[in-house]
């Protein structure tokens, strides 16, 4: 990873702020409280965000609501562009509010979870390093001076724990850790297991004797069986011979209802040939007098009826005509008199309004009165005509009544006639049927006395069936019995099996819980005797090289930044032991400036091992020192340029105030403090 580009807003003491990182050693330089430690956290906050512990307050500038910090670097010929921001709430509460990346132009908006996973795969740190928040960027690219002292200073066993953490090598000790609390499960386990199979001993004493019951079950119900297949035998048997009796049974109920058949089939037939008797005698008494009829004389008179009818019709037709031409002549005759009058009574001409004179009224009267005489000469003769017409009507209608009362005498003749006819062609009918019922009866007397002879060899069927039926009742009580004490030893039985197959499960069940048992106390053994033992050498063997190799590299360092008679090494909990000559100086006797030494030697140890171990990851080519040679003397100073020169990073970022180091470096960027921080020109 080589930085390029950071750009910050409204972070501590800057507000709009923009510095480019060029390649080799760049020197941040200004006096203290400039604002220059504050450019490196911001680096870090871009990469990582805030800290489980940091509060947003030590970042946002104050008096202001909001930061924003963009950083824009390079991995593998990438060129990536993090975006972060702070946000201050109504309650002051300061929160990320802002997660940007871009990736050679493509842009995505994440959450900080999700940006944090992002940046740890871009830099290729092994995933555990995702819940150890900056640990890895803190120890392999920047970790402020003073920092790296108090974690040499820190009791041996936290110091020991946060290398652990920091090697990847915690763990062996997570794994120590989950190994006690498995052996202890494990022990619970067992324990509860023990308990399980105590009784195993008693559930296969309780098979044994539950399977001997069964065994007995099995011959009684193998008895009942046979006992029961040969009272079947004999059920079917009588059953058979039941069944021979029910059928004579119902042969003679049969006969009986044959019998009953015929005999009211008889009394029908006598009857029926009583009531013909009865009837022919008086069909014989009802024709005894003989009637005539000629069917030529009625239609004589119908045709004479049918005449005399259209006559009248005719007569009726002229009546109605006459009557109407009197009727007309007499309103003619009412007009002309009434004509007449207004003549007479008329003073003055309706038309011309004139006085009508005496003359004129006569000579009108005249002319009326021609005209009412001609009407009653008429009228007279249709008066005369209609008289005889109605003569005539009164003739035909008389004619009309005596032929209806001529044609009334020969119908009901005819009826008579007619009847005759038909009681004697029934008589004739009734005859042959009579002869007919008289054979009918004849035999079905002798059927009658044949089925009462048949009917003599069923007298003692019911005495058969009932000894019958009683036998089969017994066999069949006897049958439901043993079928009850057969279905109750099954039942037994099949409770019995099922309790044998949960006993045999059970025991099956315990057995596997002893082999479980056996096995866990195996486990539980092998646990503590050989794994935590396994385990404990592995780790101190892993831990006994990286000490090997850091003390080393420590020493190496150290070398370069002090005198020849100071030497270093690392003990066993990887505390610096500083040798001066022949005897061992404690670090808290040591001045400040060698104390300063012994913390750079321990940082660019520390960063040069984990490189070495992870030699995947995207930060080896940076390294940020923050006030490393704070209490150095000038002979110190000096040597810097050596450290330069030996880092094999391509990018070195440093902050100092010393003016010395200018000189060792490629690049200075100078941090001017005026309320707000900024780069110096000059």
């Amino acid at each position: 990873m080589i930085l390029k580009k950071l750009k910050i807003r409204n972070i501590r003491s800057y507000d709009e702020f923009e510095i480019d990182f060029p390649k080799g050693s760049t020197l941040l330089s200004g006096d203290i409280g400039s604002g220059k430690t504050s450019v490196l956290l911001a680096i870090q906050f871009a990469l990582f965000g805030l800290q489980p512990g940091q509060k947003g307050h030590s970042i946002l500038r104050q008096g202001e609501s909001e930061a924003r910090v963009s950083l824009l670097f390079e991995i593998d010929g990438e060129e990536i562009e993090i975006q972060r921001g702070l946000k201050k709430s109504k309650n002051n509460s300061i929160s990320q509010d802002l997660n940007i990346i871009s990736i050679n132009g493509r842009t995505e908006e994440l959450s900080s979870s999700e940006m944090k996973n992002k940046v740890i795969s871009l830099l290729k740190y092994p995933k555990e390093f995702i819940t150890k928040s900056n640990l890895l960027y803190k120890f392999t690219v920047y970790t402020p001076q003073e920092e790296m002292k108090s974690i040499i200073e820190e009791r041996t066993d936290v110091r020991l724990d946060i290398l652990r953490h920091i090697f990847g090598i915690d763990r062996y000790k997570q794994i120590k850790e989950n190994s006690q609390i498995f052996i202890q499960r494990i022990k619970e386990s067992v324990k509860l297991k023990e308990g399980g199979i105590q009784e195993i001993n008693l559930l296969k004493e309780r098979f044994n004797k539950e399977n001997e019951e069964k065994i007995r079950i099995a011959k009684e119900i193998n008895n009942l069986e046979i006992e029961h297949r040969k009272i079947s035998d004999e059920k079917n048997q009588l059953e058979r011979e039941l069944r021979e009796s029910e059928k004579l049974i119902e042969e003679r109920r049969n006969f009986d209802s044959e019998l009953l058949s015929r005999k009211v089939e008889l009394k029908g037939k006598r009857e029926f040939k009583a009531r013909l008797e009865k009837e022919t005698l008086a069909m014989q008494h009802e024709i005894r007098e003989k009637k005539d009829f000629s069917q030529k004389n009625l239609d004589n008179v119908i045709l004479l009826i049918q005449k005399h009818k259209s006559l009248l019709e005719d007569i009726s037709s002229k009546l109605v005509s006459v009557s109407t031409k009197i009727s007309v002549l007499n309103s003619k005759k009412d007009s002309s008199i009434n004509m007449k009058n207004k003549i007479i009574s008329m003073e003055n001409c309706p038309t011309c309004l004139q006085k009508v004179g005496d003359e004129h009224k006569k000579r009108l009267d005249k002319m009326t009165q021609f005209d009412i005489d001609e009407i009653n000469s008429e009228l007279e003769l249709r008066i005369a005509e209609k008289a005889q017409i109605v003569r005539d009507n009164e003739k035909e209608k008389e004619l009309i009544s005596g032929y209806e009362q001529d044609r009334a005498a020969l119908e009901s003749d005819k009826i008579r006639f007619e009847h005759q006819k038909a009681v004697e062609t029934k008589m004739k009918s009734d005859a042959f049927i009579l002869d007919r019922t008289i054979n009918e009866i004849s035999s079905l007397e002798k059927e009658i006395l044949d089925i009462e002879e048949k009917m003599k060899k069923y007298e003692k069927t019911d005495e058969i069936f009932r000894q019958a039926k009683a036998k089969f009742d017994a066999v069949i009580a006897k049958s439901k019995n043993l079928e009850i004490s057969l279905a109750e030893s099954k039942k037994e039985f099949e409770i019995l099996k099922k309790h044998l197959r949960q006993l045999e499960e059970d025991i099956i069940l315990k057995e596997k819980i002893r082999q479980q048992l056996n096995y866990l106390r195996q486990l539980q053994d092998w646990l503590q005797e050989k794994f935590l033992s396994m385990i404990a050498f592995i780790e101190t063997n892993v831990l006994a090289t990286l000490r090997s190799e850091f003390s080393k590299i420590f020493s190496e360092w150290f070398s370069v930044l002090v005198q020849d008679d100071l030497s270093v090494r690392l003990d066993e909990e990887f505390t610096p032991i500083v040798t001066n000559k022949d005897y061992d100086t404690e670090y808290s006797f040591l001045s400040g400036g060698e104390r300063t030494a012994v913390a750079l030697a321990y940082r660019l140890a520390l960063n040069q091992v984990l490189n070495s171990i992870l030699s995947n990851i995207k930060t080896k080519d940076i390294i940020i020192l923050d006030e490393p040679t704070e209490g150095f003397s000038s002979e110190q100073l000096d040597k810097m340029r050596d450290i330069f020169e030996q880092l094999k990073a391509e990018q070195i970022i440093l902050v100092s105030h010393e003016q010395k180091i200018e000189s060792f470096v490629d690049h200075v960027i100078r941090i001017k403090k005026d309320i707000i921080s900024g780069i110096e020109t000059r």
